[in-house]
């Protein structure tokens, strides 16, 4: 894919998910993303066999520069390149933000069309950037391809060096990056307006003397993922090897996102044998409470979609998370079955469906995920899973043995 804002550094011709690494302010793709041996971000991220496999790699690069009359001598200097090479020059300057992501989100549309799914690492002011696109995408459409961010060092309360970057310089990126200024502001508004964002996750350095810890976490009404790294704001940008703190930490954060990912393209699965799990201890507790056939097979598929979604969702922040939602599940539970043992012309059928209909009611709210990949029929299925082990109080009918109608 030939186009000079990218650098491609892996591009198979069927992939269809993308890591695109944006620099920050006055920054390049060679000097905010390689290290001092010469080696870039993503070709340690392209060490890992799982992500040379299933991702492309490429950065990003816009034109901005510290002062204005650096940006005029930058523009004569690649105009008389141009000349020298008889090809056509256009005139750069420096765009405040919000342009900046326009542009981004045009190439998105465009150049990088054949990606579903971009894993967008983000570097100081190019943070902002992707902060702003994603803003922009879903206010306009409800949606975005960018299925994870991952902030570097990003400032998002502001940086204070911009206030004394103003008296030197008229540059509207500067402005943008001054924490009393509206920009900012609105910017982190309507981020925490945005109830679908995609998984975004925090990285600051402990020795950073640009974008403290403060302002390197966006404003949010959920739970943040944050991390520190022993890194200052440059060095954050550019880890020494593939084994380094912030490498790992990315190449984590992409590997985990991708299995959300995947589960989500997936949708429900069907079971191929519907005698499927007869012998498993969810369905005999049904057998016992007499539930119907048909809801014991319903049962069924969701258990086998519960399954599938925890062998992916395995990493320690998805499982506390999940633990969080099994915990809230069986309280839904808990008060239904309150309501069946008060109320004598309920059976075990519509307790069942009771149960379910209450998951179903409190998806939005009790039971909103912050993993966007879980579905309904995920957390139906997470019910089952539970009935799936003796010692929890999970069952259908006032017997709570197996031992009546099974032999067991």
């Amino acid at each position: 894919m030939q186009d000079e804002n990218f650098t491609f550094y892996e591009s198979k011709e069927s992939c269809k998910n993308l890591i695109l690494f944006i620099h920050g302010f006055t920054g390049d793709s060679e000097t905010t993303w390689v290290n001092a041996n010469g080696k870039s971000f993503a070709s340690l991220l392209l060490e890992d066999d799982y992500i040379k496999e299933n991702f492309d790699i490429a950065s990003y690069s816009y034109f901005t520069t510290l002062l204005n009359l650096f940006a005029d001598a930058k523009v004569k200097l690649r105009r008389l390149k141009a000349i020298i090479r008889r090809v056509t020059h256009k005139k750069e300057k420096n765009l405040d933000i919000d342009e900046l992501s326009n542009n981004l989100s045009t190439h998105i549309r465009f150049t990088l069309k054949q990606y579903d799914n971009i894993y967008i690492v983000a570097h100081s002011m190019g943070g902002l950037i992707t902060k702003n696109l994603i803003n922009n995408d879903i206010s306009k459409s409800g949606t975005t391809c960018v299925r994870l961010f991952v902030s570097l060092a990003v400032p998002h309360q502001g940086s204070e060096l911009a206030v004394y970057g103003k008296l030197i310089s008229s540059n509207l990126q500067i402005q943008n990056l001054n924490p009393v200024q509206q920009f900012i502001n609105d910017l982190n508004q309507n981020w925490v307006n945005l109830d679908e964002k995609p998984t975004t996750k925090y990285l600051y350095g402990t020795y950073d003397e640009v974008v403290t810890k403060h302002s390197a976490v966006a404003v949010d009404k959920i739970e943040k993922d944050v991390v520190s790294v022993p890194d200052d704001h440059n060095s954050i940008s550019k880890p020494e090897n593939s084994t380094s703190v912030v490498c790992n930490i990315v190449k984590n954060f992409i590997i985990e996102e991708h299995t959300h990912t995947k589960l989500y393209e997936v949708g429900r699965q069907s079971l191929s044998d519907c005698t499927q799990y007869e012998e498993e201890i969810f369905v005999l507790k049904m057998l016992v409470a007499d539930i119907a056939k048909h809801s014991r097979d319903n049962a069924k598929e969701l258990f086998f979609n519960a399954e599938y979604m925890r062998k992916l969702l395995s990493s320690k922040y998805d499982q506390k998370y999940l633990t969080e939602m099994i915990e809230n599940i069986r309280e839904l539970y808990k008060d239904c079955y309150d309501m069946y043992l008060a109320d004598g012309n309920m059976n075990s059928g519509q307790l069942l469906s009771e149960v379910h209909s209450r998951i179903s009611a409190q998806d939005s709210t009790l039971l909103k995920s912050f993993i966007p990949a879980l579905r309904l029929y995920h957390k139906k299925g997470m019910l089952h899973q539970m009935a799936n082990n003796q010692e929890l109080d999970i069952w259908w009918c006032k017997e709570q043995s197996l031992n009546p109608k099974t032999g067991n």
